[in-house]
């Protein structure tokens, strides 16, 4: 079973914070993908990945572009990904357009829309599923079963943000 974390955001800033702190357990070939209504914050959440990652380029959504390289600016650093599948059919699109060739790469591959393409995606990725369009957002965190602890460990790091209120893990 899969270790679920369920919180509110309350702000922009907030979901950038959850995204800063969940970078801190992102490791080389990460996947996560990002599903969820339109305007729910998924770019400010890969936003704050991003800073949380020590990377200084502006992240905008990637829609027209399908894919934003994020280069690691310094030795040990990793390198982000940043996908939007939304214009894809399905993942042969993803595979025919060789976007999957960035998994081996030193980084970390954000998707969002990764529903779209799950077909072609491993099962021990992130995912994450983001509700609301206003200030507060629904944002469901789910880690493989081997990495549970560093769901328990994120959800430490985030009590502390008094615009998050903090979820429950769901096993």
């Amino acid at each position: 079973m899969t270790a679920v974390l369920s919180l509110l955001s309350h702000s922009t800033q907030a979901t950038e914070y959850v995204g800063q702190k969940l970078a801190l357990y992102l490791k080389s070939g990460d996947i996560l993908t990002l599903d969820g209504d339109l305007g729910a914050g998924k770019t400010a959440l890969t936003r704050g990945i991003a800073r949380g990652l020590g990377l200084t380029s502006p992240v905008s959504s990637p829609t027209f572009t399908i894919v934003i390289e994020h280069r690691a600016e310094k030795d040990g650093q990793l390198s982000l990904f940043h996908f939007d599948a939304y214009r894809l059919t399905d993942g042969d699109d993803f595979l025919d357009a060789g976007l999957d060739e960035y998994f081996a790469q030193k980084g970390v591959s954000v998707i969002e829309w990764g529903s779209l393409v799950e077909n072609i995606l491993p099962d021990d990725r992130i995912c994450i599923f983001m509700r609301g369009t206003d200030e507060t957002r629904a944002i469901e965190i789910a880690f493989p079963d081997a990495r549970g602890k560093d769901l328990h460990h994120l959800q430490k790091d985030i009590s502390d943000n008094t615009y998050i209120t903090e979820g429950v893990i769901l096993c």
